[in-house]
């Protein structure tokens, strides 16, 4: 089996299962609980956000625990934007549907939306950005890193033309970005987080926002970790994702040196390949690579390559999987390009051997 997916989920690391094992067994009270058991429970939570805070270099933020960075999303577009009657709000193209979605929600309820254009890179264009803004800019939603194509996006020169407007709130799904850029949080009103992308576990998120901000709750029910989000808290799930933040910052620059290295050496190999057109560009992380094979059905390559036990994928899981990808298409305008994508996103468990392989078995499949 060769896995190059790990952009859509990355497999759990053994000390993160192995700590949300112990933190099970451990914590078995409910931490709103008022007895001893309940109270440690709660502290253990504490303790952990507290640390989350401290590796994200975090002074004055709330960490609101979600079921996952979809619910995150929702919490803060439709959470800042439910308070007004109506206002504007501005996105990229390269947004993930638990942002479009939601935008396209607040749409239908009288909100003005407004796509902000990419320049050559794939990176927001800063002046049409300034252009758009207005007195009744309310929200303006950029990912850190987009799904397909993983572009890094210029986060703080955003940040800093938004400050200008202080009715205007900025939020960033930083989904595919922790452990992968150097994005000044602390800075930010509000981002996304899902420890599945670095190798934490599934059905869990967060959604971290600056001390200060109020939100309309999406989930009612009662007082939980904070105001913006009921349910019992889940000790469990915040223990591990902790874990996993730590495991994937403290190896930030070690992933760094042998991911470039291995992106190089893919692109190389690809670009020897007839018909292949590389679509991610020098501001792509480097996990993951998007390119496209001209003439050919990307589904039908993809379709191949799992019947090897190869498995990749054509666009974010999330996609409709029989249309061009949008963001392919947003980045390079080549409709052919957008029909005939093809990510892999790997991590340094991915060895040269196994590129070897998919490479040699892309090519067979071509010809």
């Amino acid at each position: 089996m060769i896995y190059l997916d790990y952009a859509a989920n990355s497999p759990v690391e053994e000390e993160v299962l192995k700590t949300y094992i112990e933190a099970n067994r451990k914590f078995i009270a409910n931490p709103n609980s008022k007895h001893d058991l309940g109270i440690q429970a709660k502290e253990a939570i504490e303790n952990s956000t507290k640390n989350i805070k401290k590796l994200l270099n975090l002074n004055n933020s709330k960490v609101i625990y979600t079921s996952g960075a979809s619910e995150a999303n929702n919490l803060a577009i439709k959470g800042i934007c439910q308070k007004y009657k109506n206002g504007h709000i501005i996105i990229s193209p390269l947004e993930h549907s638990s942002v479009v979605a939601p935008v396209n929600y607040l749409q239908s309820k009288c909100f003005d939306i407004d796509i902000v254009n990419l320049d050559k890179s794939g990176r927001v264009d800063l002046e049409h950005l300034k252009s758009l803004l207005r007195d009744d800019t309310i929200l303006v939603s950029i990912a850190s890193v987009d799904s397909e194509i993983g572009i890094i996006q210029p986060i703080d020169e955003i940040n800093e033309i938004i400050k200008k407007y202080p009715n205007c709130t900025f939020h960033t799904d930083s989904s595919q970005a922790i452990g992968k850029t150097n994005i000044n949080f602390d800075a930010i009103d509000m981002f996304t987080i899902a420890p599945h992308k670095f190798n934490g576990l599934n059905g869990f998120g967060a959604l971290i926002i600056k001390d200060g901000i109020k939100l309309i709750p999406q989930i009612n029910g009662g007082m939980s970790t904070t105001e913006f989000r009921s349910g019992t808290p889940d000790v469990s799930n915040i223990i591990a994702m902790e874990k996993a933040l730590e495991l994937t910052l403290i190896n930030k620059d070690k992933n760094d040196k042998y991911l470039s290295d291995l992106k190089k050496y893919i692109i190389n190999k690809l670009s020897t390949i007839n018909n292949i057109s590389i679509n991610s560009n020098e501001y792509s992380i480097n996990s993951t690579i998007n390119f496209s094979i001209l003439k050919t059905d990307s589904n039908f390559i993809a379709s191949k390559l799992n019947e090897k036990e190869i498995y990749v994928s054509t666009k974010s899981a999330c996609s409709n999987s029989s249309a061009p990808s949008k963001l392919v298409l947003a980045v390079t305008n080549d409709i052919k390009k957008a029909s005939s994508s093809i990510r892999i996103s790997y991590s340094t468990k991915t060895s040269y051997d196994e590129i070897d392989t998919f490479i040699d078995e892309l090519k067979k499949i071509i010809e």
